[in-house]
C-alpha cells in the first residue's frame, strides 16, 4: 500500500485535514471502461486510459462524517500514475491527468 503516506500528506497539504494512518481504506477494482460513471472519470479522460483498468482507492471518514476517497489509475507493468480523481461525499471535487 504505498499510496497511504502519499494519502496523508494529500490530505493535509491539500485539503488541511489532517489523516491518522490507521484510519484509512484500501481497495482495487477492475473495470471495463463502460462499467465507470462519469461522475468518476469523465469520457474523454478515459480514452486516455487502459481499457480495463485497475482503479486503487484510500478512503478515509473525517470528524464532520465527510467521506474522502483518493483514486488512482497506474499503468499494470510499469506502476506508472495514470490518472487520480478526489470525491468528497460523492462529488468529484479534483482530478488529475498524467497521460496524454
Amino acid at each position: 500500500m504505498r499510496y497511504i503516506d502519499w494519502f496523508v500528506w494529500r490530505m493535509k497539504n491539500s485539503f488541511n485535514k489532517i489523516v491518522p494512518r490507521d484510519e484509512i481504506s484500501f481497495e482495487a477494482y477492475d473495470f471495463y471502461h463502460e462499467e465507470l460513471d462519469d461522475l468518476l472519470i469523465p469520457s474523454e479522460h478515459l480514452e486516455k486510459l487502459p481499457n480495463p483498468l485497475i482503479l486503487e482507492t484510500l478512503s478515509f471518514v473525517d470528524e464532520q462524517g465527510y467521506e474522502w476517497i483518493a483514486g488512482m489509475v497506474e499503468d499494470e507493468k510499469s506502476r506508472i500514475l495514470l490518472y487520480e480523481v478526489w470525491i468528497k461525499n460523492g462529488e468529484r471535487i479534483a482530478y488529475e491527468t498524467y497521460v496524454k
